[in-house]
């Protein structure tokens, strides 16, 4: 059971503050850039524990460094909130009151169900590991696909959204491999995707090795003829809710390659492009757009330590948005965070280019800590303002201690003088520890929103507070 109390004043976001000032002024959330301002906190809240390490675990989120064979995760739905009332929050968005009793100043809020009322037991399962042989995940599921310029961290149930029961399948073999992902087998139509991959050198040069198992490096020839990868991915929404009368058809195609220069389980040096189209049947997306993601990934993993370092770059035109199924998807194909009375696929999408950068770190996976920065810029700047995030978190084995703060600034359209520190400014900080071995994690949370009050930067109301709370974690091998 999670329990909260808002706060109206706490020193925590005096570091935040300071660390997002010093923190350049365009950073990225994965939202249209037409967006500006509205629903800053929203998307904060949902995104902020997307990139921790497995030992500091956080139900439904997808991790980048998660190295466990064997995971189960599930809370329990209810909310107990008190001192601000029932007011935004970025952490119980979605979660509505109940008439159970509770002393004055406390309400226990919760959690949405679907599915005859059960949807609340769903747990999040996962066996296998990423990248390697195989990995299956159901119920509540969280993954990326391929290079995340199509899907990127999809969750099936973010906070404050009743848990769906998802299925994701993926294999991998030296020369060949594939993934399928289903957001609600009972609703299949409302996101599915699918990637297949393989590297073509291997499958004349080397045959015969081409179903050897992956990541085990047993066969030297898999190193050399497996330098160039190729890979295909679509994802759909075959009942996007739209304006229109009858749903529409949104769908996201992409074809991935890559140069493995140096693959191994010690280094990586891999370069890579993704060319991706996006469309849609109806609303503000009939038109097609198309985007480029050129990007390196490097990894260095020897002695216990291990380096990690990615950037990319996109750019797209009209019509086209870089990651449209991201993981906040489940959410804003029905409402968009930024315009609530447009589903996501109504949404204009102006032309765009942006980065990512990422830098991470680990030793003998006890301890572990990273660093990431997002931009989005839109080509005419008349049309929409950058959205920008940054985040810095680390976790430890001792204790099963883990954090991170994610500074956040949307609608920036003024890039000589931004108005960072201004409307759309939100800083969010997260720390856990475990109270039972990995088993039981006191989880703290906390947030300062700068909301829109006005047409000038100088406008804004400040909306913060804090949870405390408790989560249920088991993962081994």
């Amino acid at each position: 059971m999670r329990f909260c109390y808002h706060l109206h004043s706490f020193r925590l976001f005096h570091l935040a503050l300071l660390l997002a000032a010093l923190a350049a002024p365009g950073l990225r959330a994965d939202s249209s850039v037409a967006l500006g301002t509205q629903g800053a906190m929203a998307r904060a809240g949902q995104t902020q524990d997307a990139l921790k390490n497995g030992t500091a675990a956080s139900f439904g989120s997808p991790v980048t460094d998660d190295r466990r064979l064997f995971k189960l995760r599930w809370r329990l739905p209810w909310v107990l909130v008190g001192g601000g009332g029932l007011g935004t929050m970025p952490f119980a968005s979605g979660f509505t009151a109940t008439s159970v009793g509770t002393p004055p100043g406390l309400a226990l809020l919760a959690e949405p169900t679907e599915t005859g009322g059960w949807s609340a037991l769903i747990p999040s399962l996962a066996i296998g590991e990423a990248d390697k042989l195989a990995q299956l995940q159901l119920g509540v599921i969280s993954s990326s696909v391929g290079h995340a310029t199509v899907v990127d961290r999809y969750t099936n149930s973010p906070d404050g959204t009743a848990r769906m029961i998802g299925v994701l399948l993926e294999g991998n073999l030296a020369g060949l491999g594939g993934q399928v992902m289903v957001g609600d087998v009972l609703d299949a139509p409302s996101f599915s995707a699918a990637r297949i991959y393989g590297r073509p050198i291997m499958w004349f040069l080397a045959p015969d090795a081409t179903f050897q198992p992956n990541e085990l490096d047993l066969d030297p020839r898999t190193e050399v003829t497996g330098m160039w990868v190729t890979g295909l991915t679509g994802a759909v929404d075959a009942a996007a809710p739209c304006a229109c009368d009858a749903g529409a058809l949104v769908w996201m195609a992409g074809w991935d390659n890559e140069g493995a220069f140096l693959d191994n389980q010690v280094v990586k040096t891999i370069v890579y492009l993704d060319l991706n189209a996006l469309g849609a049947s109806a609303g503000a997306a009939q038109r097609t757009g198309l985007g480029a993601h050129p990007g390196v990934q490097l990894m260095f993993d020897a002695a216990g330590f291990r380096l990690d370092a990615a950037g990319e770059l996109n750019a797209g035109t009209d019509g086209y948005q870089a990651r449209y199924f991201d993981r906040l998807y489940a959410i804003e194909r029905v409402s968009s965070l930024g315009d609530v009375a447009k589903p996501k696929v109504d949404v204009e999408r102006p032309a765009s280019w942006g980065y990512t950068l990422r830098l991470g770190g680990g030793f003998a996976e006890t301890v572990t800590a990273f660093i990431e920065a997002r931009d989005q810029f839109p080509m005419d700047v008349a049309r929409g303002g950058n959205s920008g995030q940054l985040t810095v978190g680390a976790s430890t084995f001792l204790f099963f201690f883990g954090g991170a703060v994610t500074a956040s600034q949307t609608g920036i359209t003024d890039y000589l003088q931004p108005n960072l520190l201004g409307p759309g400014f939100v800083v969010t900080g997260e720390g856990r520890v475990a109270l039972v071995a990995n088993v039981l994690h006191l989880v703290g949370r906390a947030w300062r929103a700068h909301l829109p009050a006005g047409d000038s930067p100088d406008d804004f109301i400040v909306n913060d507070g804090a949870t405390l709370g408790v989560e249920v974690n088991l993962d081994f091998l």
